[in-house]
């Protein structure tokens, strides 16, 4: 009995032996996999208690301990849609886009598109053939259904934020969502123009009644560009000049009279409001900056015209930034946050689950997570235009294979002792 019992100890060493051996080969097979996290494997003694004592029957356990926040490398590539992390923390996922699936964690940022869910929407034909989705004006309305694309992880798992406000804010006691990043998700609204800077040039040399005009367009509220002339009469005074606005379609009251320095310059901070009343109805008030304009020379001349304002856009691009926001860039120009990224932190990463595709779920040993903003929290840094790839070393997993090697070998050396003394002992008694 005894000599049998003996036997457990070298096979169990050999199984635990094979079972750091499988670690190995794991990590060393996963050594350029993106946010893949090599595990190592511990043991522990096992002992039996049995009639005649509690060391009759040994052996070892192996335990497997994952290296989650170990860092791995950065590896740089020219995808925008790859994102790093430098630090602690994990990006959250969710298996389902509506986000009623498993809440899942990874450290690989190698994000892609994925179609989710249709839309109906209404556009309009404009006059050149292209449509008009974000205007809603127009003649020949036409309905067709688009695919929403959201941003996914290798696995397909739908990467979530916080939606952004139009002022790029955030709820972060909130729960975070699929982000979705196509064309038609998110329009940047029509802005009417408030404020403008006119830089001209009038001829000092000017002829009383002689009239100077600078051609201009500016933004109402829907986003259409108007067209008005800024008329410019010059005085009977030296160096005095009268302003008037004509607007192509529409009316004006503005009127009113300047008188230039002897440097043929005005003061600085000249401005004066502008109002105009458009034929659809619509209103214009702008103050207009006049700081540039200047009188001087014999001649007219129209240098600049700049105004703030903006027509409506959709979304064309996005990218990431070092905050875990995803800025979107609009047709109109304007690019804000339309989303911010959470990284997820615990009290034991390690403690971790792993699943399928180089992510992980929580366990009672790793506790429950904490969303924590990039920014604020100092756990990380976001480094786009990056991925994590596998934090195996290969040289110490070598290493570690020789020493797994001999203590395989060493356990199979005591199995055929053991062996043989059995077979003596059986020997003996036939």
């Amino acid at each position: 009995m005894a000599l049998y019992g003996l036997m457990s100890a070298p096979i169990a060493g050999m199984m635990a032996q094979t079972s750091a051996f499988g670690a190995i080969s794991d990590n060393i097979v996963n050594m350029r996999t993106g946010g893949y996290k090599s595990t190592d494997v511990r043991f522990r003694t096992a002992l039996a208690t049995t009639f005649f004592s509690n060391s009759d029957v040994g052996g070892i356990v192996p335990i497997r301990v994952n290296n989650i926040e170990q860092q791995g490398p950065l590896n740089s590539t020219d995808n925008p849609n790859n994102l790093g992390i430098s630090g602690k923390g994990l990006f959250v996922l969710n298996s389902e886009g509506d986000g009623t699936g498993d809440r899942l964690y990874t450290r690989d940022g190698q994000f892609q598109l994925k179609n989710f869910g249709e839309e109906t929407i209404t556009g309009f034909v404009r006059a050149d053939g292209s449509i008009d989705t974000i205007s809603k004006t127009g003649a020949n309305p036409i309905s067709f259904t688009i695919n929403k694309s959201f941003l996914v992880d290798k696995n397909g798992h739908f990467v979530q934020g916080w939606p952004a406000n139009e002022f790029g804010e955030i709820n972060a006691a909130s729960d975070p969502e699929a982000m979705r990043v196509d064309q038609f998700g998110f329009i940047s609204d029509a802005s009417a123009t408030t404020a403008a800077n006119l830089q001209i040039t009038l001829p000092a040399t000017a002829d009383t009644g002689q009239i100077e005009k600078a051609k201009a367009s500016v933004f109402v509220a829907t986003g259409e560009l108007n067209s008005l002339d800024f008329v410019w009469t010059k005085g009977a005074a030296a160096q005095e000049w009268t302003l008037s606005i004509a607007p192509v379609n529409g009316t004006s009251t503005t009127t009113k009279a300047f008188t230039f320095g002897a440097d043929g310059t005005l003061p600085a901070g000249t401005t004066t409001p502008v109002d105009v009343t458009w034929n659809d109805g619509q209103t214009s008030a702008i103050t207009l900056d006049l700081s540039k304009t200047r009188s001087l020379g014999t001649q007219f001349f129209y240098t600049d015209f700049q105004k703030d304002g903006r027509s409506p856009g959709d979304l064309r691009t996005f990218e990431f930034d070092e905050k875990g926001n995803i800025i979107g860039e609009f047709s109109n120009g304007v690019a804000r946050p339309l989303y911010k990224m959470p990284l997820a932190t615990f009290v034991n990463t390690n403690g971790l689950d792993r699943q399928q595709g180089d992510t992980f779920s929580e366990s009672v040993a790793s506790g429950t997570s904490l969303l924590r903003e990039v920014d604020l929290s100092g756990v990380a840094q976001l480094v786009p235009f990056k991925h994590e790839i596998s934090n195996t070393d290969l040289g110490a997993e070598f290493q570690t294979m020789i020493l797994v090697q001999q203590a395989y070998n060493s356990s199979a050396t005591v199995f055929k002792t053991v062996d043989e003394m059995t077979s003596t002992a059986a020997d003996m008694k036939s």
